[in-house]
């Protein structure tokens, strides 16, 4: 459990305060610059990205495939440059880059007292909106995975609670988790990252099957509210709305392995909106679909697949 002040060495407050103070315009030049060199020289994040979106979109040209995986290199170099600003500026600085929508989804869910699980994905700027749900004065906790540099890990651990978000690795276990949906904390929980082997269940996303956590499921089938939110990037610039939408849970029976998957259907499938409406803000380098990648019986074709 990670609820106490973690302090971050001072060598690395300095550089990131440093970098919080140059104008965003010229970190966004950098971030630019960084996903173009990014996606010129990594070969393999490179191909993985290339091979998802024609996963994705098979109709999609190519030459728009390949416009649309510089434009998501682009978009996280401008996160990964944005990241001194949100993790060193005030809660009200922060705010005013936000326009937060449909709050009263969120508001109307913690109502019932049962806690809340926050369905979030790596889309925009994926830092910031970690922080939301805690700068907009709700009790939060979410599992974090360790960065094997030591410095920036106590760093980004520090500027990740600094508004009193609870922290936990990925080996505490659920008993946090349970005694957190008492206590009515937004549990958030990331979807779209794959997961190993035993450790989640395939389900479509973006449809595809895909190996995906099942942590919110036996939760959201006890009647736990399940809500979707996406920090939506405005203009190209560091401007945002951030989103809430309902998850119902689907009609359940007494078969727990199916329920399961229909909760986790239900609540990957919240997604395809957002995500396909703005696809370059998703995070395109990371293997999703392995599962199908490394598993014959699930092979689906890749139309246009470079």
């Amino acid at each position: 459990m990670r609820d106490k002040p973690v302090k971050a060495p001072l060598w690395t407050r300095l550089v990131f305060g440093f970098l919080a103070k140059m104008p965003m315009p010229i970190m966004h030049m950098f971030g630019d610059a960084l996903g173009w060199l990014y996606y010129t020289l990594d070969k393999r994040h490179r191909g993985i990205t290339l091979r998802n979106i024609a996963r994705v979109f098979p109709d999609k040209p190519k030459a728009e495939r390949i416009l649309l995986a510089k434009r998501t290199f682009k978009q996280m170099g401008r996160t990964l440059m944005e990241i001194p600003y949100v993790f060193s500026a005030s809660r009200e600085s922060l705010l005013k880059h936000v326009d937060v929508q449909d709050k009263d989804i969120l508001q109307d869910a913690l109502a019932q007292h049962k806690g809340v699980i926050l369905l979030a994905s790596h889309f925009s700027n994926w830092e910031l909106m970690g922080l939301m749900p805690s700068m907009l004065g709700y009790q939060t906790s979410m599992i974090y995975r360790q960065l094997n540099q030591k410095p920036l890990d106590t760093y980004t651990l520090a500027s990740r609670s600094r508004f009193g978000t609870h922290l936990y690795p990925r080996n505490s276990g659920v008993r946090w988790l349970m005694r957190a949906l008492k206590n009515n904390h937004c549990i958030v929980s990331a979807l779209d990252q794959h997961m190993g082997a035993g450790n989640g269940i395939k389900v479509p996303f973006l449809g595809h099957i895909a190996s995906t956590s099942h942590l919110p499921a036996p939760f959201a089938a006890k009647g736990v509210p399940m809500i979707g939110m996406a920090l939506v990037r405005q203009n190209n610039a560091f401007e945002f709305k951030l989103k809430f939408w309902k998850v119902d849970c689907p009609e359940l029976s007494e078969n727990k392995a199916q329920n399961e998957k229909l909760i986790m259907t239900a609540a990957c499938k919240s997604f395809d909106k957002v995500m396909k409406a703005t696809p370059e803000q998703w995070l395109w380098m990371h293997r999703r679909w392995r599962a199908v990648e490394t598993d014959e019986a699930l092979t689906q074709i890749v139309h246009g697949a470079p």
